[in-house]
């Protein structure tokens, strides 16, 4: 009976390491509308529609956005979480001073997070 509970102890904590793990390597990917010219990880991008893909390595990210199947930018970010649930998929920009923009962040829609660019 001892083998039994220690067997089972050590199966329920391997499913929660499989969980913990699973969730600091998440993967992700949305359609976001970017409104304006603006640029990302130093790449100029045209305003419209691009697929955001992104691979979480806790809290540092690598994301990805392309146009169809063209890959137009992949740079690091941070993913935040933060105290709001956001309604939609939204992109924040940066006005420099020479009035050009910058994108500053992704928020996810349907969740308390936001991707976070440091250019």
């Amino acid at each position: 009976m001892t083998h039994r509970k220690l067997l089972q102890g050590l199966i329920s904590g391997l499913a929660v390491l499989l969980l913990v793990n699973a969730s600091a390597f998440a993967k992700g990917s949305r359609t976001i509308n970017v409104s304006d010219p603006a640029s990302l990880g130093g790449v100029r991008l045209e305003a419209g529609q691009y697929e955001l893909n992104f691979q979480q390595h806790s809290p540092e990210a690598t994301v990805t956005l392309a146009k169809g199947r063209t890959v137009v930018v992949t740079t690091k970010a941070k993913i935040e979480e933060r105290n709001t649930k956001y309604q939609r998929n939204t992109v924040v920009f940066e006005t420099k001073s020479d009035g050009s923009q910058t994108i500053s962040e992704i928020r996810l829609g349907g969740t308390n997070q936001a991707i976070v660019f440091s250019e």
